[in-house]
């Protein structure tokens, strides 16, 4: 065992320096309607790397960035009611919405907290840690996953879902609604986000970060004019556009954003399109 493990696993509790994600959607109730819309469609994905890098029953998990609590819920169903999950969010309303739907589902082994981008004290160490669309917010994703990482056991897991905004999405035939739409969001995901792309960046992130290359998963959720994705889009510009706005960017639809969701799938119904939105990346990496 190595002296850094041996201070992380018999020390006193760690104080843990981070960035908790500076989301920059908001926390109103369209946005967190939007944010459960976005994790009904991506769970699947989600429980798969949970199950990949075989969180289990028992163990202890840190929640990165929670926010309304869909993660910390699924991390709880893998680890049962003999474990338990630290859930983390900066933002108290969606801490307050993550408490109330686990309360209600019966999830008595999370534990929800408000984290302060600065010092958050938490009690290690964890069996895992584990991160969905955070890196994606970080001014520095490295240093995030490294401080990540301290907070793990040796042998303990370190895991991230992001979202790879860098690709873009597509359909067949081509839909050019469709395709305005994603086109402007990536204009505008790159001006926001200074890594915007950390998705397709993750192997290097973790090596410099300290830990093994970490194992992959790459998917795309592809659909037809039924898609739910299509009216996440929707509702990912409508909460995109102030920001379009202020950056100066052409706005991809001048029609009602309220009725854009509804346009995507007659466009697609039409051309009996296929649809591939924007691919979701996980990874993960054992401490050494």
């Amino acid at each position: 065992m190595t002296s850094d493990c041996r201070q992380l696993l018999f020390g006193q509790a760690e104080r843990f320096s981070m960035s908790i994600a500076l989301y920059d959607l908001g926390h109103d109730e369209r946005e967190i309607e939007r944010l459960q819309l976005q994790a009904t469609i991506i769970a699947g994905v989600t429980r798969r790397l949970i199950a990949e890098c075989r969180i289990a029953p028992g163990m202890r998990v840190l929640d990165l960035g929670c926010g309304a609590g869909d993660v910390s819920m699924l991390l709880a169903e893998a680890i049962g009611p003999s474990g338990s999950v630290i859930a983390v969010d900066r933002e108290p309303r969606a801490i307050e919405a993550a408490r109330h739907r686990a309360d209600a589902a019966g999830y008595r082994q999370v534990d929800f907290i408000i984290g302060s981008d600065q010092n958050l004290p938490v009690s290690g160490p964890f069996d895992a840690v584990f991160g969905r669309y955070v890196l994606i917010h970080q001014q520095d994703p490295v240093a995030f996953v490294r401080h990540a990482a301290a907070a793990v056991r040796c042998g303990g897991i370190v895991a991230f879902h992001e979202l790879a905004l860098d690709v873009m999405g597509h359909s067949s035939p081509p839909l050019q609604l469709f395709e305005r739409i994603c086109r402007c969001l990536r204009e505008a995901s790159r001006a926001l986000r200074p890594h915007y792309d950390i998705a397709t960046r993750l192997v290097a992130c973790f090596e410099d970060a300290g830990l093994p290359a970490p194992h992959l998963l790459w998917e795309s959720l592809a659909g037809d004019h039924a898609s739910p994705s299509l009216r996440l889009l929707a509702l990912t510009y409508r909460s995109m556009l102030p920001h379009i706005q202020r950056l100066g960017l052409a706005p991809a639809d001048d029609g009602d954003p309220t009725t854009l969701g509804d346009r995507l799938a007659a466009d697609a119904a039409a051309l009996r399109a296929q649809i591939v939105p924007i691919p979701q990346c996980c990874a993960w990496a054992r401490r050494t």
